[in-house]
């Protein structure tokens, strides 16, 4: 009888504890929160693009059983915050530059998402690129509690970088479909500019550009080594120095000029002279080369066979109808972008699409170029900062 009793008893404490833990369940404080899975969103200024707009929501747990109301606003306050988690020295936006477009949402009855709050910035390219400003958007109020640890979304707006995606060579070769070829044709006068950062020169030939046996510039071959530039002219004859080695895992700024009044080829490495020879070239190059079944034509990463690309990622390939300067490729910037209209520029692939196969010809002659295979993008930020 003792045992029935205190089985009983047992009984009656699991059925409380039970019962507890039910009405902890009901009474669970269901806060809201900012309904994103990072809770810093960054606009890159540029002068190219005069505004922009971020989106989020205000989500909660569970459904309530009735609509929640939100009210949200801007906090200069928490400029601090942000600058103290991340070591920045974050300015807050200045008025004039977004717009709070909705500063009260609902989360409706049933539901768990509110619409989404939306920011707009404008009048960009006025901001000074060289600071970090940060728009802080908080849940002010709201009929129910609110998760203190989410209740802010931080939008940061910097000057982007130069350079922000560049595509990865590895294993894809690409051509360039000539609409207008007589620009790079004739070229009496020529200066072909690359950013190149080769990942691994290991392969007896890795090429850059040009034409097979006709204008090329690849790695290896006959070079003194396998990370040295070889300049090839038509006859296939072979410009061969130490002076051009390359450094594997670095962004190098490759430039070549070629006089064919003077029969002269100079060539620089990030802006430096490393070679000025006398060759006996004879003619006027033409560039405008479509590929053929043969495989010929003016290529980027890719000559004679597939296993010659280059191992690494490229930008800013260009083609000019006249010798640059040393003064001139030294320009501020002048390694990272050129303006499209420039005298002289016949071709200009930047290679910053950052989707699909094709690449544009910022010249604006419409020789677009076409990868073979679906390129790689990576994000990366050119020049670097110190």
């Amino acid at each position: 009888m003792k045992l029935k009793n205190l089985y009983l008893v047992l009984i009656a404490l699991l059925a409380g504890v039970f019962a507890a833990c039910s009405d902890d369940t009901e009474t669970f404080d269901n806060q809201i929160y900012v309904d994103a899975s990072v809770k810093t969103s960054t606009v890159l200024l540029k002068n190219t693009v005069p505004s922009a707009e971020g989106r989020f929501r205000i989500a909660m747990a569970k459904p309530e059983t009735q609509d929640v109301a939100i009210s949200l606003k801007v906090e200069p306050a928490l400029v601090s915050t942000y600058n103290a988690a991340y070591y920045d020295a974050a300015e807050v936006l200045p008025d004039g530059y977004y717009t709070l477009e909705n500063q009260k949402v609902n989360i409706p009855t049933g539901a768990v998402l509110s619409e989404e709050v939306s920011v707009k910035f404008n009048n960009l390219p006025d901001m000074d690129r060289e600071k970090v400003y940060v728009l802080p958007i908080t849940i002010d109020q709201a009929n129910v509690n609110v998760l203190q640890s989410a209740r802010t979304m931080y939008y940061v707006l910097k000057g982007a970088a130069l350079i922000n995606v560049v595509a990865d060579l590895t294993k894809n070769l690409i051509y360039v479909d000539w609409k207008k070829p007589e620009v790079a044709n004739g070229l009496n006068k020529m200066t072909v500019e690359v950013l190149v950062n080769p990942s691994k020169l290991d392969k007896e030939i890795s090429t850059v550009l040009g034409i097979e046996g006709y204008f090329l510039l690849r790695f290896g071959d006959t070079a003194p080594a396998k990370n040295v530039l070889q300049i090839v002219g038509p006859g296939d004859k072979k410009i061969n120095t130490e002076d051009l080695a390359v450094p594997v895992g670095e962004w190098t700024h490759i430039a070549v000029t070629y006089n064919a009044d003077a029969q002269e080829v100079v060539a620089y490495l990030n802006g430096v002279k490393k070679v000025q020879t006398a060759v006996e070239w004879g003619q006027p190059l033409d560039l405008g080369k479509t590929k053929t079944d043969e495989g010929n034509g003016f290529w980027i990463g890719h000559s004679y066979n597939r296993d010659r690309w280059l191992e690494g990622e490229i930008s800013e390939c260009r083609i000019w109808n006249k010798v640059l300067t040393q003064e001139e490729i030294n320009v501020k910037n002048h390694f990272y972008q050129v303006e499209p209209d420039a005298a002289g520029l016949v071709a200009y692939w930047k290679f910053d699409e950052g989707v699909s196969t094709s690449i544009a010809d910022y010249s604006g002659n419409g020789n677009n170029a076409t990868a073979l295979e679906a390129l790689t993008w990576n994000a990366v930020e050119l020049p670097a900062k110190n």
